[in-house]
């Protein structure tokens, strides 16, 4: 009895099936006929559109339907090497429905994510459009034979359905460019000690592959370095120097960092190799504040393609200096033969201060003691007396201006101005033999020293 129950439970179930249609159906046509986006070879310039698709939608259950694409799998050559999807754009062509709302008009580059590409009426007229692809040559990262696939879906409240596309793109070797740093490839580091190419850091741009076409190679510099304090680098600091074989070159030899676009390659050459050295001036380097200066630069490369850009963080370190060196005569500060009734004698020692703190400062000299002679007999430093003479263009100020007696102990003969610049300066010493001096060798020594305030 319930085997017999059973088997009439089913059959009725069975029975109350019905046949079931989709209230959406999809239909995706490249117009070639093919069943695939095909790109053979890519254009030698230019974006064009190649390859048109048509899309049906077939609805029955008056409800509103919209339409998406995206890419389905990654668009990858024999290698494994992704192809950048920016180059491979959408666009719905203009007045190609008979109803509903086009979207993606505008063309845009296709990817991972949904593009709404079409909405139908408020009815869901059955309708069809159709959808344009260009190619950016300039925008193709790599070359090969590529594949990948893409999905259009269309969505009315529960009921959807889709189709895949198969993709396929054929590149050649084309142009290809390079623009690294010799250490980091996406920057330059630059020491106080690179005044010369020899371990100096640099960008090398390198290109092969050329065709004829006339390729532009500008630096842009977008933000000249700065310190932490938004003080920028002198212009005159950075020096580039371009070394390579390239008939192109149009800044061959020494040049300076500027703000803006300069041209520093233009020619049709097939390939070609150069280095940018990034060198500092040592004489500007004195007058630049110590610390980490930080900046932007980029190269463009211009051809019939398109632009390519190429960035590049530039790193200044300007070290802290702070030193002073006293050039005193051959053989030292020396008078010979002082007699009472005989002219004075000058001796000069220079002194060069370099800083780089900002900070101002002060040069001291330290007399200890009276000049004497072996018998402890000391020279009257009333005739013994000193001059400081600022030299042309130097900033600073000093207490001697006129001959002024020795004396004893330590004290300033130099200030520098209020911003601490590195100054240079004579100090002019003058002994006049007296009546009453007492004969011998005298000596005393004297000792200069380098204080911030």
């Amino acid at each position: 009895m319930l085997r017999g129950f059973f088997v009439a439970v089913l059959f009725c179930v069975m029975g109350l099936i019905q046949p079931c249609f989709a209230d959406v159906a999809l239909s995706v046509n490249p117009i070639d006929g093919s069943n695939r986006l095909r790109f053979e070879q890519i254009p030698s310039g230019g974006i064009e559109n190649k390859e048109q698709i048509h899309v049906r939608v077939s609805s029955t259950n008056g409800s509103r339907y919209q339409v998406f694409q995206r890419v389905l799998e990654p668009i990858v050559n024999e290698k494994g090497d992704a192809l950048n999807l920016q180059a491979i754009s959408a666009q719905t062509l203009p007045n190609s429905n008979n109803s509903g709302t086009l979207y993606l008009q505008n063309s845009d580059h296709v990817g991972m994510g949904d593009q709404l590409l079409y909405s139908s009426s408020q009815n869901g007229d059955s309708d069809s459009f159709m959808i344009g692809y260009s190619l950016d040559r300039s925008l193709v990262n790599t070359s090969g034979s590529f594949r990948g696939r893409l999905v259009f879906t269309v969505r009315s409240g529960t009921s959807s359905d889709q189709v895949t596309i198969d993709v396929f793109l054929e590149t050649s070797s084309g142009l290809k460019v390079s623009v690294k740093g010799a250490h980091d490839p996406m920057g330059v580091h630059i020491q106080g000690s690179d005044t010369t190419e020899k371990g100096a850091d640099s960008v090398n741009i390198s290109f092969s592959g050329n065709s004829g076409q006339e390729i532009r190679i500008y630096q842009v510099a977008e933000t000249m370095p700065q310190n932490e304090t938004e003080q920028e680098l002198g212009t005159e600091v950075l020096q580039l120097d371009t070394q390579g074989q390239t008939e192109g070159l149009r800044v061959p030899g020494l040049s300076l960092l500027r703000p803006g676009r300069s041209l520093i390659y233009s020619g049709s050459e097939a390939e070609g190799n150069f280095l940018i050295y990034f060198l500092v001036s040592a004489d500007q380097l004195q007058k630049q504040a110590a610390g980490i200066y930080t900046g932007k630069i980029k190269y463009e490369v211009e051809t019939s393609q398109g632009t390519r850009e190429f960035p590049i963080n530039v790193q200044c370190n300007i070290p802290s200096e702070f030193s002073m060196t006293v050039t005193t005569p051959p053989g030292g500060v020396s008078f010979s033969h002082i007699l009472a009734n005989s002219p004075p004698q000058d001796q000069e020692v220079l002194v060069t201060v370099i800083s780089n703190l900002h900070q101002p400062y002060q040069v001291l000299q330290d007399l200890q003691a009276n000049m004497t002679n072996s018998q402890g007999k000391e020279f009257d430093n009333k005739y013994f007396t000193l001059q400081v003479q600022v030299l042309p263009g130097q900033n600073g100020r000093t207490d001697y201006t006129e001959f002024l007696p020795m004396k004893t102990g330590e004290y300033p003969v130099f200030s520098s101005n209020s911003m601490g610049d590195g100054a240079s300066f004579k100090v002019v010493y003058r002994l006049q033999g007296y009546a009453q001096m007492n004969p011998g060798d005298f000596s005393a020594p004297i000792r200069f020293s380098l204080n911030q305030k």
